[in-house]
Protein backbone atom coordinates (compact mmCIF):
# COMPACT_ATOMS: atom_id res chain seq x y z
CA UNK A 1 0.00 0.00 0.00
CA UNK A 2 1.36 3.58 -1.22
CA UNK A 3 2.55 5.62 2.07
CA UNK A 4 3.07 9.17 1.91
CA UNK A 5 5.41 11.41 3.83
CA UNK A 6 3.42 14.16 5.74
CA UNK A 7 3.90 17.66 6.53
CA UNK A 8 3.62 19.73 9.61
CA UNK A 9 0.25 21.41 8.63
CA UNK A 10 1.64 24.80 11.04
CA UNK A 11 5.11 24.96 9.74
CA UNK A 12 4.63 23.38 6.09
CA UNK A 13 8.13 21.55 6.38
CA UNK A 14 8.75 17.96 5.28
CA UNK A 15 10.97 16.21 7.33
CA UNK A 16 12.55 18.56 10.56
CA UNK A 17 10.74 16.53 13.42
CA UNK A 18 11.98 13.66 15.84
CA UNK A 19 10.09 10.10 16.05
CA UNK A 20 8.06 9.83 18.94
CA UNK A 21 6.70 5.73 18.27
CA UNK A 22 7.84 3.87 15.60
CA UNK A 23 4.89 2.37 13.47
CA UNK A 24 2.73 -0.60 14.70
CA UNK A 25 0.48 -1.57 11.47
CA UNK A 26 -1.89 -4.27 11.44
CA UNK A 27 -0.38 -7.74 10.64
CA UNK A 28 -3.33 -8.36 8.35
CA UNK A 29 -3.34 -4.95 6.73
CA UNK A 30 -4.77 -2.06 6.66
CA UNK A 31 -8.50 -2.05 6.20
CA UNK A 32 -11.81 -0.36 7.11
CA UNK A 33 -11.71 -2.17 10.95
CA UNK A 34 -8.57 -0.40 12.27
CA UNK A 35 -10.35 2.83 11.29
CA UNK A 36 -13.85 2.12 12.97
CA UNK A 37 -14.42 4.32 16.56
CA UNK A 38 -13.83 2.64 19.73
CA UNK A 39 -13.14 -0.42 18.54
CA UNK A 40 -11.29 -2.98 20.99
CA UNK A 41 -7.96 -1.71 21.25
CA UNK A 42 -5.01 -3.05 19.15
CA UNK A 43 -2.63 -0.45 19.62
CA UNK A 44 -2.00 -0.09 16.00
CA UNK A 45 -0.83 3.32 14.75
CA UNK A 46 1.46 4.52 11.88
CA UNK A 47 5.19 6.16 13.16
CA UNK A 48 4.18 9.43 14.81
CA UNK A 49 6.51 12.25 14.97
CA UNK A 50 7.10 15.55 16.40
CA UNK A 51 7.94 18.78 14.52
CA UNK A 52 11.42 20.43 16.01
CA UNK A 53 9.90 24.27 15.34
CA UNK A 54 6.11 23.98 16.47
CA UNK A 55 5.84 20.98 18.34
CA UNK A 56 2.91 19.38 16.33
CA UNK A 57 2.83 16.11 16.32
CA UNK A 58 1.51 13.70 13.30
CA UNK A 59 1.41 10.36 11.56
CA UNK A 60 4.32 10.06 9.02
CA UNK A 61 4.14 8.64 6.51
CA UNK A 62 0.23 7.44 6.05
CA UNK A 63 -1.81 6.05 3.21
CA UNK A 64 -2.76 8.64 0.79
CA UNK A 65 -6.22 10.31 0.95
CA UNK A 66 -8.27 8.08 -1.81
CA UNK A 67 -7.39 5.40 -0.09
CA UNK A 68 -8.20 7.07 3.46
CA UNK A 69 -11.57 7.99 2.13
CA UNK A 70 -12.49 4.11 0.84
CA UNK A 71 -11.25 3.00 4.23
CA UNK A 72 -13.86 5.37 6.73
CA UNK A 73 -16.58 4.85 4.20
CA UNK A 74 -16.49 1.31 4.81
CA UNK A 75 -15.71 1.41 8.46
CA UNK A 76 -18.39 0.47 10.84
CA UNK A 77 -20.49 2.65 13.50
CA UNK A 78 -19.24 1.13 17.01
CA UNK A 79 -21.28 3.32 19.30
CA UNK A 80 -24.50 3.72 19.09
CA UNK A 81 -26.14 2.72 21.68
CA UNK A 82 -27.83 4.44 24.61
CA UNK A 83 -24.90 4.12 27.17
CA UNK A 84 -22.33 5.93 24.38
CA UNK A 85 -24.57 8.35 22.73
CA UNK A 86 -26.41 9.78 26.08
CA UNK A 87 -22.90 10.52 27.72
CA UNK A 88 -21.50 12.17 24.36
CA UNK A 89 -24.47 14.02 23.83
CA UNK A 90 -24.52 15.12 27.57
CA UNK A 91 -20.72 16.58 27.17
CA UNK A 92 -20.59 17.96 23.40
CA UNK A 93 -24.24 19.10 24.14
CA UNK A 94 -23.57 20.78 27.28
CA UNK A 95 -20.58 22.98 25.31
CA UNK A 96 -23.02 24.08 22.76
CA UNK A 97 -25.48 25.21 25.52
CA UNK A 98 -22.10 27.23 26.67
CA UNK A 99 -21.70 28.69 23.08
CA UNK A 100 -24.98 29.23 22.82
CA UNK A 101 -25.06 31.56 26.46
CA UNK A 102 -21.82 32.95 26.32
CA UNK A 103 -21.79 34.05 22.35
CA UNK A 104 -25.43 35.05 21.35
CA UNK A 105 -25.00 32.13 18.33
CA UNK A 106 -27.80 32.76 16.07
CA UNK A 107 -29.96 29.23 15.85
CA UNK A 108 -30.75 29.49 11.98
CA UNK A 109 -28.25 26.55 10.52
CA UNK A 110 -26.12 23.86 12.34
CA UNK A 111 -23.70 21.76 10.56
CA UNK A 112 -21.64 18.81 12.57
CA UNK A 113 -18.61 17.29 10.59
CA UNK A 114 -18.25 13.27 11.39
CA UNK A 115 -21.66 13.38 12.74
CA UNK A 116 -21.19 9.21 13.16
CA UNK A 117 -25.20 8.15 13.57
CA UNK A 118 -26.59 12.27 14.19
CA UNK A 119 -27.23 12.07 17.69
CA UNK A 120 -25.82 15.53 17.71
CA UNK A 121 -28.29 17.04 14.99
CA UNK A 122 -31.03 15.84 17.09
CA UNK A 123 -29.59 17.60 20.44
CA UNK A 124 -29.36 21.08 18.10
CA UNK A 125 -32.93 20.71 17.03
CA UNK A 126 -34.03 20.18 21.01
CA UNK A 127 -31.54 23.36 21.78
CA UNK A 128 -33.96 25.41 18.73
CA UNK A 129 -31.86 25.32 15.86
CA UNK A 130 -34.24 25.71 12.54
CA UNK A 131 -32.15 23.86 10.34
CA UNK A 132 -29.63 21.35 10.85
CA UNK A 133 -26.83 19.24 8.97
CA UNK A 134 -24.32 16.30 9.08
CA UNK A 135 -21.51 15.01 7.08
CA UNK A 136 -20.42 11.48 7.53
CA UNK A 137 -17.93 9.18 5.48
CA UNK A 138 -19.74 5.68 7.31
CA UNK A 139 -22.79 4.57 5.53
CA UNK A 140 -23.04 2.45 8.54
CA UNK A 141 -23.37 5.10 11.07
CA UNK A 142 -25.90 6.67 8.90
CA UNK A 143 -28.32 3.66 8.23
CA UNK A 144 -28.38 3.49 12.37
CA UNK A 145 -29.52 7.00 12.57
CA UNK A 146 -33.24 8.17 13.87
CA UNK A 147 -35.05 8.42 10.79
CA UNK A 148 -36.26 11.81 11.79
CA UNK A 149 -32.75 13.35 10.79
CA UNK A 150 -31.38 10.41 8.60
CA UNK A 151 -32.15 12.47 5.36
CA UNK A 152 -30.03 15.58 6.82
CA UNK A 153 -27.22 13.68 6.88
CA UNK A 154 -24.41 13.80 3.70
CA UNK A 155 -22.64 10.44 3.29
CA UNK A 156 -19.10 12.22 2.00
CA UNK A 157 -16.18 13.14 3.47
CA UNK A 158 -16.32 16.94 3.86
CA UNK A 159 -15.12 19.06 0.99
CA UNK A 160 -15.71 22.40 -0.01
CA UNK A 161 -18.55 21.67 -3.08
CA UNK A 162 -20.83 20.05 -0.09
CA UNK A 163 -22.70 23.80 0.88
CA UNK A 164 -22.75 27.21 -0.13
CA UNK A 165 -20.36 29.76 1.38
CA UNK A 166 -21.94 32.15 3.83
CA UNK A 167 -24.27 28.99 4.82
CA UNK A 168 -24.03 28.45 8.74
CA UNK A 169 -24.32 29.85 12.01
CA UNK A 170 -21.83 27.44 13.45
CA UNK A 171 -20.23 24.20 13.01
CA UNK A 172 -18.94 21.56 14.93
CA UNK A 173 -16.33 19.30 14.96
CA UNK A 174 -16.27 16.28 17.34
CA UNK A 175 -13.44 13.64 17.73
CA UNK A 176 -13.16 14.38 14.05
CA UNK A 177 -10.39 16.98 13.22
CA UNK A 178 -7.48 14.81 14.45
CA UNK A 179 -8.09 12.42 11.61
CA UNK A 180 -8.31 15.13 9.27
CA UNK A 181 -5.22 14.73 6.59
CA UNK A 182 -5.33 18.40 5.17
CA UNK A 183 -6.43 20.30 8.81
CA UNK A 184 -5.50 23.68 6.30
CA UNK A 185 -7.84 22.89 3.69
CA UNK A 186 -10.40 21.57 5.93
CA UNK A 187 -10.47 24.41 7.75
CA UNK A 188 -10.61 26.81 4.74
CA UNK A 189 -13.61 25.10 3.57
CA UNK A 190 -15.09 25.72 6.91
CA UNK A 191 -14.30 29.61 7.36
CA UNK A 192 -16.00 29.28 3.75
CA UNK A 193 -19.54 28.14 4.63
CA UNK A 194 -19.40 29.98 7.94
CA UNK A 195 -21.27 33.05 7.91
CA UNK A 196 -19.82 36.07 8.82
CA UNK A 197 -19.56 36.14 12.93
CA UNK A 198 -20.34 32.46 12.98
CA UNK A 199 -18.84 30.14 15.28
CA UNK A 200 -16.97 27.00 15.04
CA UNK A 201 -16.38 24.27 17.92
CA UNK A 202 -14.06 21.65 18.04
CA UNK A 203 -13.31 19.22 20.31
CA UNK A 204 -10.42 16.34 20.31
CA UNK A 205 -7.71 14.76 22.02
CA UNK A 206 -4.90 16.52 23.84
CA UNK A 207 -1.01 15.48 23.02
CA UNK A 208 -0.34 17.96 25.83
CA UNK A 209 -2.29 15.96 28.40
CA UNK A 210 -1.55 14.77 31.63
CA UNK A 211 -2.91 11.18 30.48
CA UNK A 212 -0.61 11.12 27.50
CA UNK A 213 2.36 11.73 29.29
CA UNK A 214 1.59 8.98 32.05
CA UNK A 215 0.66 6.63 29.03
CA UNK A 216 2.60 7.60 26.83
CA UNK A 217 2.35 5.01 23.75
CA UNK A 218 -0.36 3.13 25.29
CA UNK A 219 -2.61 6.43 24.93
CA UNK A 220 -5.98 6.07 23.23
CA UNK A 221 -4.90 8.47 21.25
CA UNK A 222 -1.66 7.13 19.73
CA UNK A 223 -3.79 5.33 17.26
CA UNK A 224 -3.81 4.84 13.23
CA UNK A 225 -6.75 6.56 12.78
CA UNK A 226 -5.02 10.48 14.29
CA UNK A 227 -3.02 12.20 10.97
CA UNK A 228 -2.02 15.05 13.55
CA UNK A 229 -2.50 15.41 17.29
CA UNK A 230 -2.79 18.91 19.03
CA UNK A 231 -2.07 20.60 22.50
CA UNK A 232 -3.02 24.04 22.99
CA UNK A 233 -0.50 25.82 21.50
CA UNK A 234 -0.99 23.79 18.46
CA UNK A 235 -4.47 24.21 18.00
CA UNK A 236 -4.53 27.78 18.30
CA UNK A 237 -2.08 28.43 15.68
CA UNK A 238 -3.74 26.23 12.58
CA UNK A 239 -6.93 27.72 13.55
CA UNK A 240 -5.37 31.87 13.35
CA UNK A 241 -3.47 30.68 10.57
CA UNK A 242 -6.56 29.75 8.53
CA UNK A 243 -8.07 33.08 9.35
CA UNK A 244 -10.46 32.23 12.35
CA UNK A 245 -10.43 34.80 15.74
CA UNK A 246 -9.97 32.16 18.71
CA UNK A 247 -12.10 32.82 21.21
CA UNK A 248 -11.20 30.41 23.69
CA UNK A 249 -9.28 27.10 24.05
CA UNK A 250 -10.07 24.95 27.27
CA UNK A 251 -9.96 21.28 28.55
CA UNK A 252 -12.80 19.07 28.08
CA UNK A 253 -14.62 17.66 30.85
CA UNK A 254 -16.52 14.21 29.24
CA UNK A 255 -19.25 12.28 30.72
CA UNK A 256 -18.09 9.20 30.66
CA UNK A 257 -20.03 5.27 31.40
CA UNK A 258 -18.33 2.68 33.55
CA UNK A 259 -18.13 0.76 30.81
CA UNK A 260 -16.40 3.18 28.36
CA UNK A 261 -13.99 3.93 30.87
CA UNK A 262 -13.08 0.44 31.16
CA UNK A 263 -12.66 0.31 27.33
CA UNK A 264 -10.28 3.57 27.93
CA UNK A 265 -7.73 1.53 30.12
CA UNK A 266 -4.31 -0.05 29.19
CA UNK A 267 -5.28 -3.36 30.58
CA UNK A 268 -5.87 -7.24 29.06
CA UNK A 269 -9.11 -7.89 27.52
CA UNK A 270 -9.82 -10.75 29.50
CA UNK A 271 -9.69 -8.32 32.75
CA UNK A 272 -12.18 -5.39 30.36
CA UNK A 273 -14.45 -8.78 30.58
CA UNK A 274 -14.19 -8.99 33.64
CA UNK A 275 -15.18 -5.35 34.71
CA UNK A 276 -17.54 -5.22 32.43
CA UNK A 277 -19.49 -8.18 33.65
CA UNK A 278 -19.29 -6.26 37.25
CA UNK A 279 -20.14 -3.01 35.75
CA UNK A 280 -23.95 -4.53 34.21
CA UNK A 281 -24.40 -6.92 37.48
CA UNK A 282 -24.06 -3.78 39.51
CA UNK A 283 -26.34 -2.10 37.09
CA UNK A 284 -24.51 0.66 37.26
CA UNK A 285 -24.01 1.35 32.80
CA UNK A 286 -26.74 3.84 32.58
CA UNK A 287 -25.03 6.15 34.98
CA UNK A 288 -22.32 9.07 33.83
CA UNK A 289 -19.51 10.41 35.72
CA UNK A 290 -17.57 13.44 34.83
CA UNK A 291 -14.19 13.73 33.97
CA UNK A 292 -11.05 15.16 32.28
CA UNK A 293 -9.86 12.72 30.28
CA UNK A 294 -7.41 14.23 28.29
CA UNK A 295 -9.65 15.93 25.66
CA UNK A 296 -9.49 20.25 25.11
CA UNK A 297 -11.70 22.31 22.98
CA UNK A 298 -11.76 25.34 20.57
CA UNK A 299 -13.95 27.93 19.94
CA UNK A 300 -13.52 30.48 17.10
CA UNK A 301 -15.26 32.83 15.01
CA UNK A 302 -15.12 33.82 11.54
CA UNK A 303 -15.15 37.75 12.49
Amino acid sequence: MLMIPTRCTICETLGNAKVLFNERLPSEGINPHVYSPRRTRDYVHYRFVKCNSCGLVRSDPIIDSSKLSELYKSSECTYTDKNENIPLTKTYGNYIKQLLINYHVEKETYLDIGCSNGFMLENALQLGFENVFGVEPSKDAIDRANKTIRNRIINDMFHEELFEADKFNLISVFQTFDHISDPNKFLKNCFKILKKGGFMIAINHNIGSLSFRILKEHSPIIDIGHAYLYDFNTIKKIFQKNQFTVLKVFSVKNFVSPNRFVDLLPISESTKNTLHMLVNNLKISDITVPLYLGNLGIIAQKS
